[in-house]
Parts: structure tokens; C-alpha cells; sequence
């Protein structure tokens, strides 16, 4: 698969940053079929824009799961970005991460890559923080997605999670405001896929959310899992358990899954 790693000026954090982008591509699997035996594209790529959690860098999902294998088995396009351990929202120093992963991003990608500007073929997701940020930006920009996945998320920044990890961090969006808004707006979400390992010390939070999302009757798929941790191991376990959940209605959705 055609792998990038590339680095860009933003202009809505004022330096340099890292970023790394799969696509599907030929692969020896595909020698038997002929629909998939081109470089020739029917349309542009789909895409998921995957966050990564705290501590971690653009590279962390690609270290630590098969997700460019699984780029090219479910072909569609997979975004990685460095965003430190900001929340994905803007910083006292005027970094502005809230306007980079929801603006600028899909902007440079659309722009160098075959990759679609359609909404109904975007999809975002991550795990821990980047489970939070992927789910802040989704019920905030609710028409720039088509589903949302969140692997073990922070649905809530407190005080006792500064403590945990020895430093702060900017201020916090309140996700549940925000999809109280959205439901008192009588917005259309994008489809919600979730889940957490039943030893993580974060179920709590999780299991207080979905009881949230079930009181204001909206729809979700959550799965909690025994003998999980708040770790990699069960983020990849789930990965392909979000991609074959995703509702696609692209050109490429049933073309060459499995077949790596």
C-alpha cells in the first residue's frame, strides 16, 4: 500500500507537523483479481481520520496495531496527526488543534491526496484522549462526518485525571452540553461506535455515557469487553471490529476486505 509520511507549515498552530497517510493500494493478494488489479481509482478514496491518545504521536497507531494492513484490506484512506497532549483543543499559547484536526487537516489531505471531500465518506475516530477529541469534533461538526469511533474514551477531563498523568491541560470541552445541544437542534449525528475493556480505569466514565446516550435515545453501538485494560492489545482487538461496523456506501466497500 502507498504509505506517506510527510511534514507541512500549519498555519492554524504557526510551525511545523508531522503527519502520516495510507492508501490502499495493488498488492500481491490481488494477482487474482482483476477489478482490483489497477491503479486506476473509481473515485476518490474514503477516509478516517485516526486520533491518537495521550502520550502518544502520528505514529502510535501504526507502531502498535495493523492498521495499514487493515487500510488495505477495507480500502479506505487512514490519517494520522501530532497534536501532543492538548485534548485537540486550542492552547493558552494560541495554538489553535481545535481548528487543525476539524479544518486544516482535511484541507491539506484533500488537497495532495485521492481523497474524498465528501462527508458521507469521512469518518474519525481514536482511543483514550483521541477517543475525546474524535468524539468532540463529530458532535460538533455533525455534518462533516458519517460516523465517529472512540476506543476506551475520556468522555470527561477532571481535576483527578490531571493528578494521574503529573500536568494540565487546556480547557476542555463539555461533550455532554454538546450533544444535548445537538439533540435540542434536532441535528442529525453521525452514527456512534464505542468501547472500553472492563478492567480500564476509565469504565466508569464510559458506562455513565452510554447510560447518557440511552436517555436521550440515541443510537449507538457500544461493546464492553472482559479481560481489557486501558491498552493497545484490546485498541486493535477493536479496530476492525469499528471498520467492519462503518456504514459505507462507497465504491470501494466490498472490494478486497480480508483478502491481505
Amino acid at each position: 500500500m502507498p504509505q506517506m509520511h510527510c511534514n507541512f507549515f500549519s498555519y492554524s498552530l504557526g510551525h511545523g507537523v508531522d503527519l502520516t497517510i495510507t492508501l490502499p493500494g495493488v498488492s500481491p493478494c490481488d494477482m487474482d483479481d482483476p477489478a482490483l488489479l489497477t491503479h486506476q481509482m473509481p473515485e476518490k478514496f474514503p477516509v478516517l481520520y485516526l486520533l491518537h491518545g495521550h502520550g502518544n504521536d502520528y505514529l502510535s497507531w501504526e507502531r502498535f496495531t495493523c492498521v495499514s494492513r487493515y487500510a488495505e484490506e477495507y480500502r479506505i484512506a487512514v490519517v494520522s496527526v501530532s497534536v501532543g497532549n492538548t485534548l485537540y483543543m486550542d492552547t493558552i499559547y494560541g495554538e489553535k488543534y481545535y481548528e487543525f484536526i476539524g479544518k486544516e487537516v482535511p484541507e491539506f489531505v484533500k488537497a495532495y491526496f485521492p481523497v474524498t471531500d465528501r462527508p458521507e465518506h469521512t469518518y474519525i475516530a481514536g482511543a483514550s484522549m483521541g477517543g475525546y477529541g474524535a468524539l468532540v469534533h463529530a458532535m460538533k461538526d455533525t455534518e462533516q462526518y458519517r460516523a465517529v469511533g472512540a476506543f476506551s474514551p475520556a468522555t470527561v477531563w477532571a481535576k483527578d485525571l490531571e493528578e494521574k498523568v503529573g500536568h494540565k491541560f487546556p480547557e476542555p470541552m463539555d461533550l455532554y452540553q454538546i450533544i444535548r445541544d445537538d439533540v435540542d437542534a434536532s441535528k442529525k449525528l453521525p452514527d456512534i461506535f464505542f468501547c472500553v475493556g472492563n478492567n480500564d480505569f476509565l469504565i466508569e466514565s464510559v458506562d455513565r455515557f452510554e447510560e447518557y446516550l440511552n436517555e436521550l435515545k440515541i443510537d449507538h453501538r457500544f461493546e464492553r469487553v472482559d479481560g481489557y485494560e486501558h491498552e493497545w492489545r484490546f485498541w486493535e482487538l477493536e479496530l476492525p471490529e469499528f471498520l467492519d461496523w462503518l456504514p459505507r456506501t462507497d465504491s470501494y466497500a466490498k472490494m478486497g476486505k480480508h483478502k491481505m
